[in-house]
């Protein structure tokens, strides 16, 4: 029984290193693309809108705003660093260096545990 136990650990092991690595290449990709749409973006001269309406009061505020001065609606968190060139790159690029980091260290473990 407790081979059987070990075996499917294991194996569930291996499918949890294989979706956290394919999710941080996908992830690193999305983030290269999104540095290169920002970088069209600029070539072409497209302003990123700074103000946006409030969902509560639709008033104009500030794309990065946390709460509307206007009517106090929470925004939780601020928009703006998806609109970076430089950290949209940097994080497409750590993210895939962690997921090449993550691929060889699955891959060893994957040779150790079913190759011997």
């Amino acid at each position: 029984m407790s081979k059987k136990i070990n075996e499917i650990s294991d194996y569930v092991g291996v499918f949890c290193l294989g979706a956290l690595t394919l999710s941080l290449f996908v992830l690193s990709i999305m983030f290269i693309i999104k540095s290169f749409i920002n970088i069209y973006r600029r070539l072409k001269g497209v302003k990123i809108d700074r103000m946006t309406p409030c969902t509560t009061c639709r008033r104009s505020i500030s794309n990065t705003a946390i709460i509307c001065p206007y009517c106090g609606e929470h925004y939780g968190k601020m928009n703006g660093l998806g609109d970076s060139i430089i950290i949209c790159f940097l994080f497409g690029v750590g993210l895939f260096v962690v997921g090449i980091a993550s691929l060889t260290e699955s891959v060893e473990w994957f040779e150790q545990t079913y190759m011997n």
